[in-house]
This record gives C-alpha cells, sequence and structure tokens, in this order.
C-alpha cells in the first residue's frame, strides 16, 4: 500500500512542472523517491559575427538532357474540306480581245482589241470593229447596212500630268428603204448613204495633290466627215478648265471655243430622174463658231453643296451673232446620313446642232439639212435621289425646259419620196417627270431601270414629230460565278407622231402635185434583247444573242420599220 502511494505521489510531481512552467521558473522541487537528475552542457559560440567585404562567388550550372522518343497515337476526326474563293491583288489582265460571231440575214460580226497592261509610264490601245447585215426587212427596198470602225490612242503619264491623244476612223452605210419594191424605178447605188469620219483629240489634265495649286484640263477636237452625196462637214472645238480650292470652296473658270463648216453637195431626187439644185446661196455653206465662257462657284459646308455661276454663249455665223447668258445654280441637302438627298437646279444652254449629231440620232437624214443651234434658254429641276435598302437606290425628278429651235426629225416630200428626213426647228416647252432604280445584289445581279413621261407645247407644229410621250427601259444582268454572264433587256415607247403627206396626182418634173400634210399616228412598241455568255474558261467564252424577241414590225421612225427578230452567236478570246 505504501509503495502505490509513492507511485502516485511521483507522477504528481512530475507533471506539476508541464501546467506552471509559464512564468515560474524559480520554484523548490522536492522529490521523494530514487531518481538521478543530470544537466547538459551549454553549446557556446566563441567567435564574434563580423562582414565579409567580398564579390560573392558564382556557379555555373550545366545541365544535359536525354532525348527520349514518347510514342504518342492520335486518330484526327475527318471534316468536310473547306471552300475558298480566292482573289489575287491585282487580276491578270490580257493584252488582246477578240471576238467573232455570225448571225441570221448574213450578219457577221468582228471585233478586235489590243491595249498595254500595267505601266507607270505608258498605255495605249487599239481597237477595231465590223459589223453588217443584209436587213431581213422584207415588202420594202434594200435595207443592208454596215458599220465599221478602226482607231487607237496612246496616253503618257508626265509628273503631276496626263496626256493623252486618240484617232478614229468611221465608216457607216444605210439604205433609205422607207419604200416599197416598185414603187419607183431606182438603182440600189440611188438610195444608198455612207458616212465617213475621222475624229482626233489631244488632252492634257493635272493631277496636283497640293489643293492651293490650280488644277486645269485642256482638250482639242476635231473632226472631219463626209458622205456619199458630197456633203463634207469639218469641226473643231477647243476647251480649258480651270479650278482652284480655296478651303470649302473651289473657284472654277470655263473657256470653251468651237467652229463648224458644212457644205452640201448637188441635190439628186430620188423619185425622178433629174439633178435639182436648191436656190442661193448656191452651194448652201453653213459656218458658225461659239465661244463659252463660265465661272462659277462649288461649295459644301457639310451636308449642304451648292453651285453657282453663269454661263456666256457667243454665237457667231449666219445670219447674224448672238449673246446668250444662262443661269447655273444648284443646290442639294443630304438627310440621315445621305439615306436621303434632295436637289434642285436652274440653268440652260447653248447646244451644237451638226450634221454629225443629227445623224447619230437620226441616220436616215439627207444631206441637205438646214442647222440651226439649239438654246435651252432656261430649264428648271427638282428632285430627290437617296437609297431605300443598302443596295436599292432611286432617283426621282421632275424638270420645265424652254427650247429655242429644238430639231424634230420629218419625212422629206420635196425631193424623197419620204423615205429621208430632213429638220424643222420648233420652238417649244418640255415637261418631264422620270423616276429611276437600281438594284445591286452581292456583285452577281445588277437591275437598273428607268420611266419618263413628258408632255410638249409648240408653238407652230401640230405634234411633236417622231417624240414618244413616255419611254420605258429595264436592263438586268446576271453572273453566276463568272461562268455564266446573262444580260436582258426590256425597253418601249408610247405613241408618237410622224409628218406625212397625202399626195394627189403624180410627182414628177414636168407634172407636179399637191400633197397635203397630216400627223401618222406611230402606236407604241415594247421590245427586248437577251444575251447569254458561257467563259469556257478565263481566256475562252460563247455568246448568244437574241434582239427584238418579240417579233413586232414597229417603226421607230415613220416609213423604217425595224429589223425582225436577229440571233447572233460566236466565241471570244482573249490573248
Amino acid at each position: 500500500m505504501r509503495r502505490t502511494l509513492n507511485h502516485i505521489l511521483a507522477s504528481v510531481l512530475l507533471l506539476t512542472p508541464f501546467f506552471t512552467a509559464k512564468g515560474q521558473y524559480d520554484q523548490e522541487i522536492i522529490s521523494v523517491g530514487d531518481r538521478t537528475l543530470t544537466v547538459e552542457k551549454a553549446f557556446k559560440i566563441d567567435e564574434l559575427p563580423s562582414t565579409i567585404d567580398s564579390v560573392p562567388r558564382t556557379y555555373v550550372m550545366n545541365y544535359q538532357t536525354i532525348s527520349r522518343q514518347v510514342e504518342v497515337k492520335y486518330v484526327p476526326k475527318q471534316i468536310t474540306a473547306a471552300k475558298l474563293k480566292l482573289q489575287d491583288p491585282l487580276t491578270k489582265l490580257y493584252k488582246g480581245y477578240a471576238k467573232a460571231g455570225i448571225g441570221v440575214y448574213t450578219t457577221p460580226l468582228l471585233d478586235f482589241r489590243f491595249n498595254a497592261i500595267r505601266n507607270r509610264d505608258w498605255d495605249y490601245g487599239f481597237h477595231g470593229r465590223h459589223f453588217s447585215s443584209q436587213g431581213g426587212v422584207k415588202d420594202l427596198a434594200d435595207n443592208a447596212f454596215s458599220q465599221n470602225r478602226l482607231g487607237g490612242y496612246a496616253t503618257k503619264y508626265i509628273s503631276k500630268h496626263t496626256l493623252e491623244a486618240g484617232l478614229d476612223y468611221d465608216r457607216n452605210s444605210i439604205h433609205y428603204y422607207g419604200f416599197q419594191l416598185g414603187e419607183f424605178d431606182l438603182d440600189k447605188k440611188d438610195y444608198r448613204q455612207r458616212y465617213s469620219t475621222i475624229n482626233g483629240h489631244v488632252e492634257l489634265e493635272s493631277h496636283y495633290s497640293d489643293s492651293s495649286m490650280v488644277q486645269h484640263k485642256a482638250r482639242l477636237d476635231f473632226r472631219n466627215m463626209s458622205d456619199r452625196f458630197d456633203g463634207k462637214e469639218s469641226y473643231v472645238l477647243f476647251n480649258l478648265d480651270m479650278g482652284k480650292t480655296i478651303d470649302d470652296y473651289r473657284f472654277g473658270l470655263g473657256f470653251e471655243v468651237d467652229a463648224n463648216n458644212f457644205t452640201m453637195g448637188p441635190v439628186t431626187s430620188l423619185f425622178v430622174d433629174t439633178i435639182v439644185t436648191l436656190p442661193e446661196p448656191g452651194d448652201l455653206t453653213t459656218k458658225g463658231g461659239i465661244i463659252r465662257f463660265e465661272p462659277n462657284i462649288h461649295a459644301q459646308k457639310k451636308d449642304l453643296t451648292a453651285d453657282i455661276g453663269l454661263g456666256f454663249a457667243i454665237e457667231t455665223g449666219e445670219p447674224e451673232s448672238a449673246l446668250h447668258i444662262y443661269p447655273r445654280a444648284y443646290v442639294s441637302y443630304s438627310l440621315f446620313d445621305d439615306l436621303f438627298t434632295p436637289y434642285a437646279g436652274l440653268t440652260g444652254d447653248l447646244d451644237r446642232n451638226s450634221y454629225r449629231s443629227l445623224s447619230q440620232v437620226n441616220p436616215f437624214i439627207a444631206h441637205f439639212v438646214t442647222l440651226r443651234n439649239t438654246s435651252q434658254d432656261l430649264r428648271l429641276f427638282a428632285g430627290i435621289r437617296g437609297t431605300i435598302l443598302d443596295n436599292l437606290g432611286f432617283n426621282a425628278q421632275a424638270s420645265i425646259t424652254d427650247y429655242d429651235d429644238r430639231p424634230l426629225f420629218v419625212n422629206d416630200v420635196v425631193f424623197s419620196a419620204e423615205n429621208r428626213f430632213t429638220v424643222i426647228y420648233e420652238d417649244m416647252r418640255e415637261v418631264t417627270i422620270k423616276g429611276e432604280m437600281t438594284y445591286e445584289h452581292d456583285e452577281r445581279l445588277t437591275l437598273i431601270g428607268g420611266l419618263s413621261l413628258s408632255t410638249y407645247s409648240l408653238e407652230r407644229e401640230k405634234e411633236a414629230w417622231n417624240l414618244p410621250g413616255w419611254e420605258f427601259q429595264l436592263d438586268a444582268r446576271y453572273d453566276l460565278d463568272d461562268q455564266f454572264v446573262v444580260k436582258a433587256q426590256i425597253f418601249a415607247q408610247g405613241k408618237r407622231f410622224g409628218k406625212g403627206t397625202k399626195r394627189f396626182g403624180t410627182f414628177g418634173p414636168e407634172s407636179p402635185a399637191s400633197s397635203e400634210v397630216q400627223a401618222i399616228a406611230l402606236n407604241g412598241f415594247g421590245d427586248g434583247s437577251l444575251a447569254l455568255e458561257y467563259r469556257y474558261t478565263k481566256r475562252i467564252s460563247a455568246f448568244l444573242e437574241v434582239n427584238n424577241l418579240t417579233g413586232g414590225r414597229y417603226s421607230r421612225w415613220y416609213r423604217f420599220p425595224v429589223q425582225p427578230v436577229m440571233v447572233l452567236g460566236g466565241l471570244t478570246y482573249s490573248f
């Protein structure tokens, strides 16, 4: 029993220091029992710390890698290959282009072009074209025609200037076929006309990047024309345009002078076997010139654009000289970031009427026409243009124009069997309302359509001869992956009137007849054309064209019905 108590007491005494050690080191310990206590010797550092002032020693560590190939197995998932249409930064150009085809009514087509490719110093080109046909209009006189052109140009890029020159030769033939076979005993050469024209120009234009410099453009045009009946015309035009930009304003000055000389040959009647000489002045040479001077200012302030100026035109020649002054005013305002742009203007001009310009409008014109210039005394117009969608645009306009001496084509009844046209000049007012729409989708589909409505108020004539009351045209183009190209056109004109005559008696040198002028109604018409092109490669393609799809026998000019359905096909080649 005593031994057990001794063990308990010894245990209590051993555990007590663990609970009372904190802050209690000075105390007396009484131990009862057999126990030996020892104290370990203390470890002492007998060296004082000191600073070692020396460069630390660096060690170069060398590592060696052991190459070991790890076998990895990976099976990729199959995916469909992507189709990308890549385009080079610069499309390859070809120097030459040739087009050849053949159509019904013995209609050959030849067209070639040769041009320089990209060059920093020069550009030049040559071109030629032949297109002819035996006509195909039945029950009338020979209606064959031909169109020929040959020409070229050259351009030199000089420092901050461009110098260009060009020369063309045209030779076109037609027949005055507006009468029935057997009506007159005429040989083909008696009613065949041929126009030969030489056109040339020289132009110098500046390209200053510094807006403080005076930009300028000078151009000289010249032309010489002759026909099969010894009609001749020469024409020269010089134009100079200068402009300088200061802040938001551009100050411009235009100067132009032209001279025209037209001489008709002897007049041969197409229904009597004689040569009739027109009254004095004998050879009927018409000379005339126009000198133009036009100061103008162009200004743009944010969404507002305005042009203002005056046009001076001095008309020289027979019977007397005259001075014309025309306003130049135009203003537009952009709404909603060019979504809609209303505009209006007031202007006028003096238009040169030449034998060449009239024959371009109506090739069946007689060579003994009288030439007068047309004055647009005043033209007032207003409209709005804009975009309905990102790829759908429109333009609507209304205008009123007053004309002095506007040319109208009427059938000649003095020296022709109404199968040639002469010109009469009329003072009139034209009121026109027109609208245009354009649609483009992904550069593949393009649609352009327009409708124009016109009314005419005349001073002397009964009708505005051969001028339609309305016109409509729709052009479409579809490109399928640059391989198939489809072009289509639909056009229509409203009712027109030709100036005809009702004859009494027989025409002849010894049996004059009388006639009564009457308005001949020409019904409106609608027609269309279709063109298909298949591009076998980028250099070779085939085409097919169909004109006058309706096959209608309508007349663009009184007594001259158009060619029936025309089918033409061929190949093109780029080299």
